[in-house]
Formats: structure tokens, sequence, C-alpha cells
């Protein structure tokens, strides 16, 4: 597989602002808030190149934000045979790209027109995703056979992590055409709030929710959802309770099991519904918890878990989004068996023992140094050069062989 590390900067001639500048096309079906930060910061990364990155989005989807990289487009979506399939009107900027890049998504229409006139057009195509869908659920026998063979005669390959360009490598996709991003989110922000809390903050929070001297805070944090598994979450915190460990859970985010889980917390006082939080919030219930709890599917929230050191601990499930390699078990989290026991005594081992819980802090803090947006911006950017075929650094991508 191909390791993209950080290219040589340039800068840009003197000349008009985007004359002579080289067109990258971005095609995203939703404008996601933590998407931002990178959309930003790669911006500037390949203007240094002479290269000017635009991003389509649904006019519907883009919100109040008005970047200058953000590009509105028309789109609709068509129903049949149960299915709905979407469309972007992209022809104008795709055309005067030298690179698009999409999403690897099946039901996106977009997807069939810019492989069909890619040459006819001169544009390279690139796939940016999973390389396979985690929550089998979630897909069908056709749609992995069109993702596989289809999309299969694209010119480069971003892949999320290095687990992710594996599988696309398994496909016989070739290695030196794919770049792994080390998928993040601004974990640069977190960690500036997380180091903010005070103290005082810190026990007026716990004061705020009937937290005795002794009693240790657990977070979850994310959708509310049948596939967070909350009901095994709350149930290995009552054993844990029940254990003589003074637990109390934070539920932190929205969905449709809020209202179910906040009928609860009436009677179970040490369960805490907040609903949706950030920023400043946020980093202060995660800086006051002794460890993330996510019993179910986990992606980047693995990144927001490094960056405020609050260790995630989860079960070893299939359905895990990539992100979930950057746990490394007993190093900086905790994966344990896919049971009730086991995962109350991983949390009790975290909150009861002192050398673990400072174990799995000092993994995070190390990981949150890594796995950081700058990174991944750096990564992406050498992968574009790659695929457009400019000058880079002789060591901006090279080969490795998996051992």
């Amino acid at each position: 597989m191909t390791t993209c590390k950080p290219v040589a900067r340039r800068t840009p001639g003197s000349d008009g602002e985007h004359s002579g500048f080289a067109r990258v096309l971005i095609v995203k079906s939703n404008l996601e808030p933590f998407r931002i930060p990178f959309y930003g910061g790669l911006e500037k990364r390949l203007a240094q190149e002479r290269i000017v990155l635009q991003v389509a989005v649904p006019l519907n989807r883009c919100g109040s934000n008005s970047e200058s990289w953000l590009v509105p487009v028309r789109s609709g979506d068509l129903h049949f045979a149960g299915r709905t399939l979407s469309w972007q009107g992209i022809s104008k900027y795709a055309r005067h790209a030298r690179l698009v890049i999409v999403q690897q998504c099946a039901r996106e229409l977009t997807n069939y027109w810019l492989l069909a006139l890619r040459k006819r057009y001169g544009f390279r195509l690139a796939l940016w995703g999973h390389g396979a869908e985690f929550q089998r659920r979630l897909t069908t026998p056709l749609t992995e056979f069109v993702k596989r063979e289809i999309f299969a005669s694209v010119d480069f390959w971003f892949a999320y992590t290095p687990g992710v360009a594996k599988i696309v490598e398994s496909t016989g996709f070739p290695s030196d055409r794919i770049c792994t991003v080390y998928n993040s989110t601004d974990t640069k922000t977190e960690v500036t709030l997380h180091r903010s809390i005070t103290e005082e903050e810190n026990l007026a929070l716990r004061a705020s929710l009937g937290m005795g001297p002794g009693a240790k805070l657990v977070c979850y944090c994310g959708g509310l959802y049948k596939a967070k598994r909350l009901d095994f979450l709350i149930d290995a915190c009552r054993l844990a309770r029940n254990l003589g460990t003074d637990v109390h859970l934070a539920v932190l985010g929205d969905g449709p099991e809020e209202a179910r889980l906040a009928e609860m917390s009436r009677e179970a006082k040490w369960i805490h519904v907040v609903g949706p939080t950030y920023g400043k919030e946020k980093a202060l219930y995660l800086a006051v918890s002794e460890c993330m709890t996510i019993p179910g599917v986990v992606g980047l929230a693995v990144v927001d878990a490094f960056a405020h050191e609050c260790p995630l601990v989860t079960t070893a499930i299939v359905g895990h989004g990539p992100e979930i390699e950057y746990l490394l078990d007993g190093v900086n989290g905790l994966k344990t068996a896919d049971s009730i026991d086991d995962y109350a005594h991983g949390i009790i081992a975290v909150l009861t023992k002192k050398q673990v819980g400072d174990r799995l802090r000092q993994g995070c803090r190390e990981a949150a140094s890594a796995i950081t947006i700058e990174n991944m911006v750096e990564h992406f950017a050498a992968g574009v050069l790659q695929t457009l075929g400019l000058p880079a650094d002789e060591q901006a991508c090279t080969s490795t062989s998996r051992g």
C-alpha cells in the first residue's frame, strides 16, 4: 500500500489569483461540520502547490456556510425499486478540474456520469472512503458488487486508515495508487478546550450531578440509537455499581433513544441525560469523566477520546468504523469481550486501578499528537500531488510492503 508523507511546500506565483492553477473537485453528499476545518486546511495547503480546491455540496445541505472552497450545487433524488438514488449538478465544475474525488457510494448517480465522461473531459477520478461497508446491515450484495467491480477503474484511492488501504488492495487495486490519509477531526481545538477546564468547573459539574466525593463519572458521547447499544451500557454500569463502584453515567447526544433514556434517568439518579453538547460544555463533561463508554459501533469518537484524555472503553464486536484501529487495547483504550460482565469489569478497572487509568491517559495523549487534522491535510495533499503527477518531494508517497 502507499504511505503518504508531508511534501515540500512551494509558494504560488504572483500572477492572477488562480491563473495557471490546477483545480481539484471533491464531491460530497453532505457538509459535515467536523469536516469544515479539514477543507479549510486542505485549501490553504493545496494553494501552496498552485492548486485550487472546490468542494461541491447540495445547496440544501450547505446551511449558512459560505467558505471560499464551498460550491453549492443543484441536486435531486430518484426513487427506484425501493431505493433512493441521488444526483448532483457538477458538470461545469468537473469539466474544468484535473482531479475529481468522490465518495465510494453506489447510490450516487453522479459517480457513474464521472466514470463515463472522465476521459472525454480529461480529469482523473479518485475515491475517498471506507473500502467496504463496515455495518453489513446497511449494504446489499448488489451494492458491494458495484463498489468492487464498477469503481475498480478509478485512478486513485484515498483510504481513511491503513486497514482500509489493505481492504482496497485486497480487491486487486494497485498498492502504489492508494494513499492513507488517517481520518481525523480538529483535535487541536479539542485539546485546547480540554486544557482550559479549571478545577472549579470540574467541582461545580460534579456537584450539579449530585456526585459524592467517591463517585466516578463515565460518559457516552454520540448519537442515541440502537446500534450504540445503550441498554447494554446501562446494564454494565448498573452491574459496576452493584459491585461497589459508585458510577455515574453522563449521556451526551441526541437521537431516537433520548426520550426513553430520560425516562429511565428519573428512576436511576446516577444516569444523566444531557442532550447534544458542543465546545466547552462537551469538553467539561469529558474532562470530569474517567472514560468514554461506547459498547456499540465506534467511529471518529475514538479521536475525541484521545484529544480529551478520556480513554474509550468499547467491545470487540463487528461493525465498528475504520477508526477503531486507532484504539490499541490496553494502551490508549480498552476493547472488552462482548458481554455485560466483561464490559463492567473493564469500566471498573479504569475507574479503580490508578495504574490502568494513568497508562491509558498517557496513551491517549500520544495518539492525539499523531492523529491530527494537520497530518490528515498533509497526507491528503501528498495523495493529490501523486494523482496529478505534479512534482513532489521524493518521500511524499512511498510504497511499503505488508509483513
